[in-house]
């Protein structure tokens, strides 16, 4: 019984092997006089000849996953497929087999595009080292001379167009950009593979979040012509510029976020100082040590809000700090205003003191001195007076948040 699983498993390892030798046969047959130097667009024409037809490469990106959106490197990670497709007419072969497939492109000996991400700070692809080594890349070639590679990867991007005026009522927007790198437009053509339509279903079934965001689609492009950035100039193409595809898309911030639950805090907060309003002036501590660390919880809020955000400019401005700056101010007044009302209280002492029946009334104890000893009664005021003012404030802060500057999509898409 162990002979014949042992037939059995070396019959079954040497249809692999057949099959595997197969593939190589048919690929060494199609490249035998192929020059992997020359775009099949230059093939056709049979040479290098400038005025040669434009290839088309169809690129789309699988991603599976947007993650470590960082705001103050203005950056975001993905990781997913980058899919390219084309067609390259000298690898038409006998349709009796399906397809070609191999693990990799490095070693086949044919054309492929230079693909490179003109926004990246990292990047890692199939086939590489380390991590995505194990992760690879497979290659399809089929009988009519179309090839599919694909490729994972680990990518992160730079994002320049956020904007934090409207923070943490903000909308994102970034943009994605694959190019053909060293190709002219009138070389290699770049186009999504996908339509913008598919892509929306797609992302309507099955949304893109990160913690606090939701990624959406706003608008992809094909077959842009982009400066070429970061290549001296004797090195680029005639054209300067190269084909490439790009999308637009939005982060949207979760409503339930630590940036809505600081602005909820703060409101405690204020509505915490008010409440000393209501405590005997005569305790002084529990009052002064209830206004102070409000301010300084608020202070700490603030502080929180800088240290998430990127080095901003003096003429930055900041919706959700300026709107914590005037909390922070409001808890501050409620400190002051125990203070004018403990001298108050100690001033009205005094005049107590010397408007005894048996004494005159002293000549210090002037008009100006008896309305600073009303301050003595400044609590029954702030009572009513401070959550007015509070309140107004917040609806004014929510009425300009509008003015405040922000990306109405992205730059240049």
């Amino acid at each position: 019984k162990r002979a014949g699983t042992t037939r059995s498993f070396m019959a079954v390892f040497a249809l692999a092997t057949v099959a595997a030798v197969s593939q190589r046969d048919i690929l060494s047959n199609l490249t035998a006089s192929y020059d992997a130097s020359m775009r099949p667009g230059q093939a056709l024409e049979g040479s290098c000849a400038a005025e040669a037809a434009p290839d088309r490469v169809n690129v789309e990106t699988d991603v599976s996953v947007i993650h470590t959106i960082n705001q103050v490197s203005k950056s975001y990670r993905l990781d997913g497929y980058l899919i390219a497709s084309w067609s390259d007419p000298r690898l038409v072969f006998d349709a009796s087999c399906q397809r070609l497939h191999f693990g990799a492109m490095k070693g086949l000996g044919i054309w492929a595009p230079q693909l490179n991400f003109p926004h990246a700070r990292s990047l890692t692809v199939g086939g590489g080292s380390g991590k995505m080594a194990a992760d690879g890349e497979s290659v399809y070639i089929h009988p009519d001379g179309k090839v599919d590679w694909i490729r994972a990867m680990h990518v992160e991007m730079y994002c320049g167009g956020f904007s934090f005026g409207k923070l943490p009522y903000d909308i994102q927007y970034c943009d994605f950009s694959i190019a053909s790198l060293g190709s002219s437009p009138q070389d290699l053509e770049l186009y999504w593979l996908v339509s913008n339509e598919m892509l929306q279903m797609k992302v309507d079934a099955d949304p893109f979040t990160s913690g606090e965001w939701a990624a959406h689609p706003v608008s992809r492009q094909s077959n842009q012509s982009i400066p070429i950035l970061g290549i001296p100039p004797a090195l680029r193409n005639p054209f300067g510029a190269t084909s490439a595809v790009t999308m637009c898309f939005s982060l949207t911030r979760s409503s339930y976020t630590s940036s809505t639950l600081t602005i909820l805090v703060a409101v405690l907060l204020v509505l915490a100082s008010w409440s000393g309003f209501f405590i005997s002036p005569a305790a002084a501590p529990a009052r002064i040590a209830l206004a102070f660390l409000c301010f300084l919880m608020v202070l700490n809020n603030l502080y929180a809000v800088y240290r998430s955000l990127p080095q901003l400019q003096s003429d930055d401005r900041v919706w959700l700090s300026d709107f914590l700056i005037g909390t922070m101010v409001f808890n501050f007044v409620a400190l002051l205003e125990y203070a004018a009302v403990n001298a108050g209280m100690r001033l009205k002492a005094n005049l107590d003191k010397q408007d005894k029946p048996d004494k005159p009334a002293s000549k210090f104890a002037s008009s100006v001195q008896r309305r600073l000893a009303d301050c003595a009664r400044l609590d029954e005021v702030m009572r009513v007076f401070f959550p007015l003012a509070y309140f107004l404030y917040m609806g004014i802060m929510y009425a300009v948040l509008p003015l405040y500057p922000h990306n109405e999509g992205c730059i240049g898409i």
